[in-house]
């Protein structure tokens, strides 16, 4: 069998327990061999406790960043089931995170520490760093400032960094007249260009299969920007279980690749994708599209 041209976008991803603290099977993702600026990382928190390396104090990047708290109950994804306290700004501005909630770090801007204060059930934490190379200055510790209480949101000076993401059920016919599938699942997304910086999230559930994407479902299309798809499973005891099977065309030669396990597809701007159907589910899943330089319009191209 001939190598595929396109395999080397297409990443199964890779657990490991080397995150710190209660951090668990995390994944990394990075752009370093495509030449492109972002360095994703994802995994589950287990317990409550302190989140990061120790000291657990403030730091800064040179880059923008997102930071994603997000839980998996396929039928209600907003709930979080913990309760998170962030601090943003050299104030050390203590924020509680409660719900699926994104937080928008625009490069420079101080952030951290964070403590997961309450966990009833565990969740999925994701990092997506707009460099290729992750590094962070650590800043002096503020005691004072952390032992302040929580800002209220219309008082807070960084609440347009705090993004709650607000999920919707995602019937047939979302797409329109020429395609009617429906996934039984829920969407939300998240646009970052308002607090500071220009990104997008989109996050979804997937419960039924078949189920194809796009008003144009049998079409392939290409975006300006950087896109990358992670497929990922909702057994926060073994998140190397998928759950489903997931076939996806790459290249104008329209490339098939079928996926199995969670898995991480770089789409570079300008190259076609799709079709992208959902061809199984045994267990709930999730897509999580991830543009951390920003969208706009997709525009169909012919394979």
């Amino acid at each position: 069998m001939a190598e595929m041209k396109y395999k080397k976008y297409v990443k199964t991803l890779s657990f490991k327990d080397d995150g710190p603290g209660f951090y668990r099977q995390v994944a990394r993702v990075n752009g370093k061999p495509f030449g492109l600026d972002f360095n994703i990382e994802y995994g589950a928190y287990i317990a409550a406790g302190n989140m990061g390396e120790e000291p657990y104090g403030a730091h800064v990047h040179d880059f923008d960043q997102v930071m994603f708290w997000l839980g998996v109950d396929a039928n209600d994804m907003g709930e979080l089931g913990a309760e998170v306290e962030l601090c943003l700004g050299e104030e050390r501005e203590k924020h509680m995170i409660t719900t699926t909630t994104a937080v928008s770090v625009p490069r420079g801007l101080p952030h951290f520490p964070a403590n997961i204060t309450r966990m009833d059930r565990r969740f999925v934490y994701m990092e997506i760093s707009c460099a290729s190379e992750y590094k962070a200055t650590k800043l002096p510790a503020n005691k004072k400032a952390t032992e302040t209480q929580p800002a209220f949101m219309w008082d807070a000076k960084y609440r347009e960094n705090i993004i709650n993401l607000a999920f919707s059920r995602k019937g047939a016919w979302s797409y329109g007249p020429r395609n009617r599938d429906d996934s039984g699942g829920y969407l939300a997304f998240v646009r970052g260009k308002d607090p500071g910086f220009e990104f997008l999230v989109m996050c979804e559930s997937l419960k039924k299969a078949p189920y194809r994407f796009g008003p144009i479902p049998d079409k392939p299309h290409v975006h300006p920007k950087l896109e990358i798809l992670f497929f990922m499973g909702t057994d926060l005891n073994d998140l190397s279980v998928l759950g489903g099977e997931v076939e996806i065309a790459l290249g104008k030669e329209a490339e098939r690749h079928v996926l199995t396990a969670p898995t991480a597809v770089v789409i570079p701007g300008g190259l076609p994708h799709c079709p992208l159907t959902i061809t199984r589910v045994d267990k709930p899943f999730i897509l999580t599209d991830v543009r951390p330089f920003g969208s706009e319009a997709p525009s169909p191209r012919k394979p």
